[in-house]
């Protein structure tokens, strides 16, 4: 009798033990039961910086004025480099004017060449005749040996002419590289939040000009680890203002990212562990938010 009660208080607490174990497992996988976390709407910013030193030249735009992807910004000081590209252009086209002359020599000493070729048969023929002097024929002969010699020389400038062509490229290259770098060019459209320099002021390389806010603001969410299976990305969530319920909207998860820190450690014995709190990104649906303003987000079942 004692033996079979001892094997039923075993069961009974082989049973709470497992309906122990399975609540807490439902509680660290999440059963999908609602939940309200709050989030933020963060702006996404582009900072806009030169990638040399130098002092604006031109207007920079004020804050709440449009940029469009493409649109110049700014500028900053480029002493002498203009001049410097219109010498090196000229001085290529100097380069090209020499190498035309040389092509245009070449062909004038090869009908020269064609001449004094025809010119050394009829001469040849005449002295094998008898009746023209060998000293007539070994005129002729030099006459094509020049001519030839010319050819060789007019071709072995190519070249020079190449390298110096080469050379000034390179140069031109290095001042278009440098006026590029003194322009400040908007990689994406967008609106000016901060202007941190103007017309007239020295910049470092590196350090921002203007601040761009490139999209709408998006919405960010600390989500604990055992709730993430409600915030899939690409699924959609309910939102609202934290002050104004009533003014409901969707957004829908973009991103999902964890986080470096962790959470608080749960201690469920074999099942102690640190869960992660995860960074989630949610995109309003046809609706415009305000950076820093603070929302209620749900997901899951009731």
């Amino acid at each position: 009798m004692k033996k079979v009660l001892w094997l039923a208080v075993a069961a009974g607490i082989a049973a709470a033990g497992a309906w122990v174990y399975a609540a807490l497992a439902r509680q660290e996988n999440d059963d999908g039961r609602l939940v309200r976390l709050l989030a933020i709407a963060e702006e996404k910013r582009l900072e806009l910086s030169f990638t040399r030193s130098g002092r604006i030249v031109t207007r920079v735009p004020e804050e709440g004025e449009s940029v469009k992807a493409g649109d110049t910004v700014a500028r900053i000081e480029e002493p002498g480099l203009s001049e410097d590209a219109v010498d090196f252009e000229r001085q290529r086209e100097q380069v090209k004017a020499r190498d035309r002359g040389r092509q245009e020599e070449i062909a004038r000493l090869t009908a020269e060449l064609a001449q004094i070729a025809s010119d050394e048969k009829r001469v040849g023929r005449l002295v094998s005749e008898g009746v023209a002097a060998s000293a007539d024929l070994e005129s002729v002969q030099h006459r094509r040996e020049a001519a030839q010699a010319g050819i060789r020389a007019r071709e072995a400038e190519k070249g020079q002419l190449d390298a110096e062509d080469d050379a000034l490229r390179s140069r031109l290259e290095k001042v278009r590289h440098f006026e590029r770098e003194g322009s400040l060019v908007a990689a994406a459209g967008g609106t000016v939040l901060t202007r941190h320099h103007r017309e007239g002021e020295f910049v470092t390389a590196g350090t921002p000009v203007v601040t761009l806010q490139v999209d709408a603001p998006d919405l960010r969410v600390e989500v604990p680890e055992e709730r993430l299976s409600a915030f899939p990305v690409g699924g959609a969530v309910a939102v609202w203002p934290q002050a104004r319920p009533e003014a409901r909207f969707s957004a829908r998860v973009v991103s999902v990212k964890p986080r470096s820190e962790f959470a608080t450690r749960r201690n469920w014995g074999l099942q102690s562990r640190d869960l992660r709190t995860f960074s989630i990104r949610l995109q309003p649906v046809d609706t415009k938010v305000v950076s820093g303003q603070t929302f209620v987000i749900e997901a899951g079942k009731n």
